[in-house]
This record gives structure tokens, sequence and C-alpha cells, in this order.
């Protein structure tokens, strides 16, 4: 299935940079610069998600909103807005918009939150998804059956209905913010904002979080609304509180023990209603001891932990999430693909995943756009995952019920292509490093059927 998108910006940067990051998606991209060009293509066409700039010259991000809403009532728009601007995008998030983007944006996050909406906004796929998986194995976006996964969940469920902190724990990749926005969609603020603290320079992160006044400090040539009155009533999440700057933690302190902050510049208190959730990889209570970390602070934000186990500690969930990958992306890019054969999911399977699920979600990602068969095969998992030193002999030495001849024809595709990756392809040169020669090296190829991999 192919999404129309339209984007309504009048900078041909932004045209421009969303047109390179988005390229490889499946999506028809639509480009406007003014409200009337915006409306005539809304009169004469569906869209399925609009990315909306609140900046247009000659109008409002609003008020174009207000007509789109007008034209078509289940329009789903995600507001483009400058930080100095975020007061306007609360208006536009409490008119209906489904979420917004900072400028300038991460690609990454560009392309999670377009993917985010589109799959979110599309009922069938969701309700084909909750079918497939069952309640207990698909909660808000987390898969998974394990023992360990369940243990999560039900810790979600226990302290969504209260406002206590809650500080969460895991390796890059485990998920963290899902189980963020999973505690906030199960709370009693789900329909008002959940907001990121993403990490900023220190200089940046207190004008973020608590906004300023213009005259506040140099280059301060605006007032500027800052992400706890952005989430007013609803959450706030730090992505990555081992990051906030040691200055800042004292005031991040008041904010949650008082329910209180003071906009830079300003000299007024004002409330702070919003729940913190917070997230980290990293052991706190080693930071505190090496003073990095508040341990005032760290103690306010431990009230209620919940780990994230890593992939290699759930393995069993791999076969749910690698089913939901590809459904997820094969639906996304119309790909008629209906699942994975024995061999690569063991493969999967058995892999360490030292990026969590995050990695395993890319590497699906990769093999349901590039496949050309209605079954994934281990040959569409990209090589340097396939081959790479440290998961494969991991993979290799375990005791997984593969035979001795398995693991042999196993280590001689890996030493042949780590060989030729290194001689850049040069087959003459790869022998020699395996001290072999040409003929029997290339006989190899042909027998393992490696001849035609892409080693450079």
């Amino acid at each position: 299935m192919s999404y129309k998108i339209h984007v309504i910006d009048d900078e041909p940067i932004i045209h421009d940079i969303i047109l390179r990051v988005l390229k490889d998606k499946d999506y028809e991209l639509e480009f406007s610069t003014n409200i009337e060009e915006t409306l005539e293509k809304h009169k004469k066409q569906h869209f399925d998600l609009v990315l909306l700039d609140l900046m247009i010259p000659g109008t409002s991000g609003i008020q174009i909103f207000k007509e789109l809403k007008r034209i078509d009532s289940d329009v789903k728009v995600i507001i483009m807005t400058a930080y100095g601007t975020l007061e306007t995008a609360v208006k536009a998030i409490e008119m209906g918009a489904i979420d917004y983007l900072n400028k300038p944006f991460d690609n990454q996050h560009l392309i999670d939150t377009v993917e985010k909406a589109l799959i979110s906004s599309d009922k069938r796929d969701i309700e084909e998804l909750k079918h497939n998986f069952g309640k207990s194995e698909f909660f808000h976006n987390i898969v998974g059956k394990s023992e360990a996964i369940k243990e999560v969940i039900n810790k979600i469920k226990k302290v969504a209905k209260t406002n206590s902190t809650v500080l969460i724990y895991g390796e890059s990749g485990t998920g963290k913010e899902l189980v963020a926005r999973a505690i906030h969609m199960e709370s009693l603020r789900s329909s008002l904002p959940f907001v990121v603290a993403y990490s900023a320079p220190d200089e940046l992160f207190e004008s973020n979080l608590f906004g300023h006044k213009k005259g506040a400090f140099t280059g301060a040539i605006a007032d500027k609304v800052g992400l706890i009155e952005v989430a007013k009533g609803g959450t706030l999440f730090f992505d990555d509180v081992a990051t906030v700057p040691l200055q800042t933690q004292v005031k991040l302190l008041r904010v949650i023990q008082e329910k209180e902050y003071i906009v830079l510049g300003d000299t007024k208190v004002r409330k702070a209603d919003v729940r913190v959730i917070a997230a980290t990889n990293q052991e706190l209570s080693i930071m505190v001891e090496e003073g990095k970390f508040r341990e005032d602070l760290y103690y306010r934000l431990n009230v209620i932990k919940i780990e994230i186990p890593p992939l290699r500690e759930r393995k069993e969930d791999i076969p749910l999430l690698v089913d939901f990958f590809i459904r997820k992306y094969a639906e996304i890019n119309s790909k008629n693909i209906e699942g994975i054969d024995e061999s690569a999911l063991e493969y999967l399977k058995n892999y360490h995943w030292p990026g969590n699920v995050r990695e395993l979600e890319n590497v699906v990602e990769s093999m349901v756009v590039l496949s050309e068969n209605k079954i994934l095969t281990k040959d569409d998992i990209p090589l340097e995952k396939r081959y790479s030193s440290i998961p494969f002999l991991y993979n290799l030495l375990e005791l997984n019920g593969t035979s001795l001849k398995d693991k042999t024809e196993q280590l001689k595709e890996y030493l042949l292509l780590k060989a030729l990756k290194k001689a850049n392809g040069v087959q003459k040169k790869a022998a020699e490093m395996l001290g072999m020669k040409s003929t029997t090296f290339n006989e190899m190829l042909k027998r393992l059927d490696l001849k035609n991999k892409n080693t450079k």
C-alpha cells in the first residue's frame, strides 16, 4: 500500500530534506507553499498524512489546519515547528493534530514519526495485528509473550494510573520510549500530550525545557515556550536522563518534587502539571558515586523502576517480532511477503542482537524491502549481519542443535566471504590470504553458492 503525504512549507530546503529522507519509502509526496495551493489539492484528492509548518507567509498554520479539517474532518496532521512556536503547536494538538516535529529535525526521528502516524492511523492494520498476535502479545506496540516482557507489561498496568515518577532502564534499542508511551496511553492523562525531551547541548537544554523570555540571554530575540508547558496536563519523557546537565538537575528535581518551575529570564513561579517519566541505559547509582548525577534527583526518579530485558534474554519473542515487522514493512512498502522460512528464522533467533529490538527491526525492514520472494530466506539477511565477526562466532560456538557438518560449512562461508571483503572482491588475493589455490577457492564459492554475493 502506497501512502500519500502532503508537505506544506514555504521553504524549498525543507521540501528537499523531506524528499531526500523519505525517498526510499513507498510514499507519494506532494508539496505546497501557500494556503491556496494547499486547499486546491485537498479538494481534488485524499491524503493519508499532512506535514504542516506553522509559519506560512500570508496566513498561519493554524488557519490552514482549520480549513483542512473543514474539507476532511479525519485529516491526519503532523505539525512542524521551531521551538519558538511551540505554544502554537500546543493549540494545534488541542485542535486534533496527531504529533509535532521540532525544526531542525533529526532524519530518523522524521522517519519514525511519519511511520508511526501512518501505521497508527490505519485502523484496519492495527486490528489485523491485534487479531494475529492477541492481546497478550500486542500491547501498545510492545510485542512479546515471554515471561520477561509480560512482567514489564504488568508493571506498566500497575503504575500507569498513578502519578508516580517512573525510571525505565534498558540497553539501547530495547524500546524504552515504547514503554513510556504505553504508560502514558494507559494513564488518566492519555488524552493530553506526550512530549519527549531529547538531549541537547547545555546552553540549549534549559531553554528547551523551561522556555525563556525575550532578552534572557544573548540570542533570545523572542519569548519561547518550553516543553513543560507543551506537555501541560500530560507526560514529559526524558529519553536519556543521564545526559541532563548537572546544573539543570536541581531545577528538574524542583519540577518533580514541588511541581513548579521558572521560565529563564522571568521571576514568576509557574505550576508544572506534568507526569515525569525518565529513561537511561546507564547505571545512575554509579554516576551518583562518581559525582556525575545528583543523589537526591536519582532517588526521586527511582520511585518505580521498570527494567526492559535485552532481546537476547527473551529470544522466544523473536518469531513474534519478526512476524510483526514483516507485516508492518510489507504493508508500508506494498510487498507481497507472506513470512520467513525456518532456517532464516533460526538464524535470527540465535543471533545475539547487540542493538536489541531496534536492530532486529532494521534487519527485517531491509529484508522485506530488498527481497523478491514471498517467503524470506537466509539469503535475504544482510551479509554484514550474517557474517559480522562477534555475533557470527557467538552463534557458531553455541550448541543449538546444529550439526558439526553444518557448523563447519558456516565457518567456511564466513572465512571465504571475510577474505573476499578484505581483498575488495579480488578472488586471487582472497585465496592467497587463506593459503589456497585460486581454482580451489573458486570451486568452494560455487559449491557454497557464494559466487554472486556482494562483498565489496
